[in-house]
């Protein structure tokens, strides 16, 4: 049985590598020798598939093309193994700022919200902002508070109105707080949800995440129809896609965006984000969007298409006359 072959266009998407930036790793650095077909176009195996993956996941963590580029699978597959680990230890252990009065914070809030006072609420904000930063602040104060309230609505110790005081109040705050960012980020990744999304400070939160990873968010809400999502991808010069999945939202039309989506953004990788995608398996598959199911690994896919948005031209369709 004679060996199944792919054309460049199939490896792109199967590994995120644009055809550029495959055709260059050949040429400069021999990372792969595909054949050809009879009409000279590149055909490549599944272990050069396999060997283009693993070089990829590699330099995102840093290492250079050009010393890994004609290492074997094997020794790739180790690399891989211990690059990642360090990179979890490195980014969940050694950065992670420190959260000393984060539960004084938490306290403080929980008595400002009791009386709904905002002043005394945000004054507490801008003290943890200063110390964790946004992206921390968001996951080591926010979220537990978030929770907490919740928690003593249900036990009818709050009311819902405290609740929706205190999430207004955050995004409010971070959103005014991003706009304080003096990094230039050149590479752009439009987020979306093309089905209804009713938890705005989650959406929020992965903005902030990408702005953390070197990436501007560009979040144009919910309910997005797939021209839309072109028109924004386009006109925003985008480099990259991202759809969230609300996991308590009605998801029924959700397959069907996808294809619409796929069917207007052919060739570029994109996103879907939410801890339900594994429900969604077979769309996403045939869609060939990459499935990301935490905070996680989003940055690590993150930091893997930052190096390969640095190659991709931004090409806006031709509007018919």
């Amino acid at each position: 049985m004679s060996e199944t072959k792919h054309p460049i266009q199939i490896v792109s998407r199967r590994t995120g590598l644009s055809a550029d930036v495959i055709r260059a790793w050949e040429r400069r650095y021999k990372a792969v020798k595909p054949s050809r077909s009879s009409n000279g176009r590149r055909l490549y195996s599944d272990n050069d598939v396999k060997k283009l993956m693993l070089l990829q996941r590699i330099i995102s963590g840093g290492r250079r093309i050009g010393d890994i580029a004609k290492l074997n699978i094997k020794t790739l597959e180790d690399l891989v193994e211990s690059d990642e680990s360090a990179t979890v230890i490195k980014s969940s252990l050694a950065n992670r700022p420190s959260t000393g009065s984060v539960m004084e914070s938490f306290d403080g809030c929980i008595e400002a919200i009791g009386e709904l006072d905002a002043n005394k609420l945000i004054n507490l904000f801008e003290v943890a902002y200063q110390e964790l930063g946004p992206v921390f602040l968001l996951e080591d104060l926010f979220a537990p508070l978030v929770q907490h309230v919740r928690d003593e609505c249900r036990l009818g110790t709050f009311r819902q109105s405290q609740e929706k005081f205190v999430v207004e109040l955050m995004q409010s705050f971070l959103l005014m707080n991003s706009t304080k960012s003096n990094k230039s980020l050149n590479s752009k990744i439009l987020i979306i949800s093309p089905i209804s999304h009713n938890d705005n400070l989650s959406m929020l939160r992965l903005s902030l995440v990408c702005e953390d990873s070197d990436w501007m968010p560009v979040y144009i809400g919910t309910s997005i129809s797939a021209d839309e999502i072109l028109f924004s991808y386009e006109q925003g010069r985008c480099n990259l896609l991202m759809v969230v999945i609300d996991p308590n939202g009605n998801q029924q039309f959700l397959p069907n965006e996808l294809r619409k989506i796929r069917s207007l953004i052919k060739d570029d990788e994109i996103l879907i984000f939410g801890e339900t995608t594994s429900s969604y398996q077979d769309v996403i598959k045939e869609t060939g969007f990459t499935a990301i199911n935490n905070i996680g690994e989003l940055r690590l896919a993150l930091d893997r298409l930052k190096v390969l948005s640095e190659f991709k031209p931004v090409i806006l369709h031709a509007q018919p006359e």
